[in-house]
């Protein structure tokens, strides 16, 4: 990674990815104290690797990576209590762990289906208020809007998407 936006994108993908982070690496431990020192740890390499990652590949690969090599050095450390999983079974909860996280990629993807057939603008409102982080009144501004009336039509979008993803899900969309 080479200059400031460069930083500031990784850290965009650090903060994204971090709930998903802790859930794999929790389903790995099974304990919320040690995920936490793991994640930290976790963050910590990710950090001091950033210049490694190239944006526009798959972070949430990269990360889920550095996660399991920080929870298998943390299970060394730990290696003297009796309550530490063997490593078959931590193989099996970390193939659980990825394919609930392909679970969510799949919702993602209903998701995106359902972004598409928004009508330009209300795509657009739900582009500017999550992906670019525009708040209420600068949006409202934007839209000449009052910041009720953009609260109102986001939160009828984000009724309309939901429907339509449960379609997909039940497979009618």
């Amino acid at each position: 990674m080479k200059g400031t936006r460069d930083s500031d994108e990784f850290v965009r993908l650090m903060t994204e990815h971090q709930g998903r982070l802790f859930a794999y690496i929790l389903s790995l431990l099974g304990d919320p104290d040690a995920a936490n020192d793991v994640l930290q740890e976790t963050n910590v390499v990710l950090w001091r690797d950033s210049k490694e990652f190239q944006l526009g590949t798959n972070f949430k690969a990269w990360a889920f990576r550095v996660a399991h090599f920080q929870v298998m050095a943390w299970r060394q450390r730990q290696i003297r209590d009796r309550l530490v999983f063997e490593d078959d079974m931590l193989e099996v909860l970390a193939f659980a762990a990825r394919d609930a996280d392909d679970t969510f990629d799949a919702r993602q993807k209903m998701l995106d289906g359902c972004l598409e057939k928004l009508q330009p603008v209300h795509r657009e409102m739900i582009r500017r208020r999550y992906a670019a982080g525009w708040t209420i009144p600068v949006i409202a501004q934007e839209r000449k809007m009052t910041p009720n009336a953009v609260m109102q039509a986001l939160f009828r979008i984000r009724q309309s998407l939901m429907h339509c993803v449960a379609r997909y899900s039940e497979g009618s969309a």
